[in-house]
This record gives C-alpha cells, structure tokens and sequence, in this order.
C-alpha cells in the first residue's frame, strides 16, 4: 500500500467514477481499477458498491475514506515545514575561498543557494591565510592543509589526493619517465602555500625525492594552468586533473605513486560565535559533501 492508491481511492470516492478519477490523475481507466481491487483486497473488504451506473462508497469504505483524506494531506504537506524553515534563514554570508577550492564545492554552494534563497552570499577569493578570516571580516574560509591557531576553529568538509601530472605536450618533448630518479632530469613544478610552506621533497609510500623547482606558484589553480602549458612535472589535487585526464591534455605520471592525502577545512574565529546563517551553511556544505 502506498500514497498513489490511497490517492486513486480518494479520486474515486469524490468522482464516484474510475473513468473520471483516471482522467483526473491523468492515468488509465484500468489501472485505477486494478490499484482499487488490490487495496480492497489488502483491506480484506469492499470499499465500493459497483452498479453499472454509479459506484458508492460502503460502510466500510466511507470509515476508511474519513480516516486515511488528512493523513493523506498531511504526507502530501509534510515538506513544507522544511520550506518554511529555509525561507526563515536569511541574511548576509561572506565566504572566503582558497583558489581551487572553488571548483571542488561549486556545486555544492549552489544547491545551498537553492535551498535558502533568503540568503546573500558574498564569495571571496582569497590566498588562504587563517589570518584573513578577521582582515576581511569573513564569517567563515574554506582552505586546505592544517592551521596551527588557537584562536582557529576548523571542521573537515572533504579529502582530496595528490599525484604527480604533466601535460602530454611536455611529456612528448621531455626524456622518459620510468622510476622516481628520472624525475632528477625533468622540470618540476612547485606549490608554496598560503602559510609560505613549500616542500622540498616530494614524499611517496614509499620513496622520496629532492624538488629542484622551476616555478613555484602560491595557488592550485596557477599550478595546474602551468602544468597543462607544457611548463613542466607538478602535484596537483587528483580531483581537479581529472577531467584534463580524460580529455589526454594531462597524464599521470607514475601513476602507481601517490603524494598522500589533504584536508579541506571549513574554518572560522574561536572567539566570535558563527552566525546563525554561516552555521547553516556550515551544516548544509558538510552534509552534501557528505552524501554526494
């Protein structure tokens, strides 16, 4: 038993009609009496007395129409509640992002725009600094790596993967790539980070290797163009290569090893109590990330 046959009976009983209930649900004659003939049979009892010109409700059939029309209006209405309580989150959210960042949890910020349109969201692009939460008076950042800060508060959105990519351009032009060492030979990228950390050794599983950098780059996004241009070998986040992958415009090189794992952090001030409205951004980020 489910809603639609409690739907088709309400139809009926109304209409006194399955010909008029299937044209009003805008579904065929039979099979309104077919789900009709199965709910009786469910019940264990007739809820229609059948002439060949009208059908009228049975005793038991008016009893059952008289308890199941509100439950049947309050499952069809039970979602509201939810629209009425994202119509009443509303207000004014500045969000930093760390370059990149972007296009992880892009969609992610559009349903959460779809889901509480009373919100204004202002997005800003910054370099990922926890000190840039208070500078520009962010109500919360979205970043990688750790944070070292007590006065910081961080909550984990999502992990990503680092493997090493180069463009197929540089690749053709370029000495071949058959273990860790060859790397010695061949143009490395770099990524110095926002609190102006930069590895100088790529650490795999099980092997490492000293990085004679070519370019360093303070963002993901200036990494990955250059690496795509043909500028040389770089880590990039697995998760943004890839659709450059499919499309052959990047390889993986040695594609056995991997860089390890990053954190995304949402963060936010200790001192200050988030906003109603950047807690519910918070929460929603965190489950549909979660789920997608």
């Amino acid at each position: 038993m489910n809603i639609k046959d409690l739907e088709l009976f309400i139809a009926v009983a109304k209409l006194g009609s399955f010909s008029k209930a299937a044209q009003s649900l805008n579904t065929r004659r039979a099979l309104v009496s077919r789900r009709i003939a199965d709910l009786e049979k469910q019940l264990g009892a007739p809820l229609f007395t059948r002439t060949t010109r009208v059908m009228t409700l049975t005793a038991s059939g008016k009893r059952y129409l008289a308890q199941i029309t509100p439950l049947v209006h309050q499952l069809n209405h039970a979602g509201d509640v939810f629209k009425h309580r994202h119509d009443d989150v509303q207000g004014r959210l500045t969000v930093g992002l760390q370059p990149f960042v972007d296009k992880l949890i892009d969609r992610h910020i559009a349903h959460f725009i779809h889901t509480y349109p009373q919100v204004q969201l202002e997005i800003m692009i910054v370099p990922g600094h926890h000190q840039d939460i208070k500078r520009l008076n962010l109500d919360c950042m979205i970043n990688t790596g750790d944070v070292s800060n007590d006065n910081i508060s961080k909550q984990k959105l999502m992990t990503f993967e680092r493997k090493m990519y180069a463009s197929s351009v540089y690749l053709e032009k370029s000495s071949v790539i058959e273990t860790i060492d060859d790397l010695h030979y061949h143009s490395l990228l770099g990524y110095r980070s926002a609190e102006g950390i930069l590895e100088h050794q790529w650490q795999f599983q099980h092997a490492q290797i000293s990085a004679n950098y070519k370019v360093i780059c303070s963002d993901y996004n200036s990494l990955y163009h250059f690496c795509l241009g043909g500028a040389g070998i770089t880590l990039l986040p697995k998760i943004i290569a890839v659709d450059a992958v499919e499309n052959q415009q990047l390889v993986n090189v040695l594609p056995e090893l991997s860089a390890g794992f990053t954190d995304i952090n949402i963060l936010y001030p200790k001192d200050n109590r988030l906003s109603a409205v950047a807690k519910v951004f918070t929460e929603h980020l965190t489950e549909t990330v979660k789920l997608a």
